[in-house]
């Protein structure tokens, strides 16, 4: 996967960008949107080249979060966010405990790194949960605030992809593509049955809300 806008954007948000060479807080050279590595003392860019650095730089973090990409079939959103998160913090190998947390420790964790030096930070406050709000969202709109069709085995579309998609969240992996089959049915009997509603495999407002939760 690639990042999209949306991570991009919230990247260029909190990174900020400058064209002159600077010394960032650690006393390391950085330039552009948080690039370092190759700065030097004096060095000048254009905007052109601060937005085609960036470019650069996401690559290594995009690999980053793709390594758990088979594990949990990151959505868009979901994976704009942990790109982010990733472009500031190194990497997401712990805040994921090497691909052992489910999608909901995920976003609960994510708010915990806002500190440096031991303190609290605003700044990382705020960036942690946009990021966590971004994770949490389905095409960039709340998970919460839809009005959701019944679904059964056989039934395809966007409403059928977004039931997989938030069953990925409550920790089930599935494929999200939009076709209600039998791996699909057997994933909303096992919700259904974990969450004490009626196991018949088809998806009403209690399931909808229980996934909602």
């Amino acid at each position: 996967m690639k990042a999209g806008q949306a991570g991009i954007e919230l990247i260029k948000r909190y990174e900020g960008c400058r064209l002159d060479a600077y010394k960032c807080p650690a006393g390391v050279w950085t330039i552009g949107y948080g690039h370092t590595g190759d700065v030097k003392s004096g060095q000048k860019i254009t905007q052109a080249q601060a937005e085609a650095i960036l470019i650069a730089d996401l690559e290594k973090f995009e690999k980053k979060v793709n390594i758990f990409y088979n594990k949990y079939r990151w959505t868009q959103n979901e994976f704009d966010a942990l790109v982010s998160f990733a472009f500031n913090l190194g990497s997401i190998d712990q805040l994921t405990a090497g691909g052992t947390r489910s999608r909901e420790v995920i976003a609960e964790k994510m708010l915990l790194y806002n500190k440096a030096g031991g303190k609290v930070l605003s700044g990382l406050t705020r960036r942690r949960q946009e990021e966590r709000a971004l994770f949490l969202s389905i095409s960039g709109s709340s998970i919460t605030n839809k009005k959701r069709h019944v679904l059964k085995e056989g039934d395809k579309g966007s409403d059928v992809k977004e039931l997989q998609q938030l069953l990925n969240k409550k920790g089930y992996h599935l494929v999200c593509d939009g076709i209600f089959g039998k791996k699909t049915l057997e994933t909303v009997k096992a919700f259904q049955r974990a969450n004490g509603l009626s196991v018949d495999g088809v998806a009403g407002d209690k399931t909808w809300a229980a996934l909602q939760q």
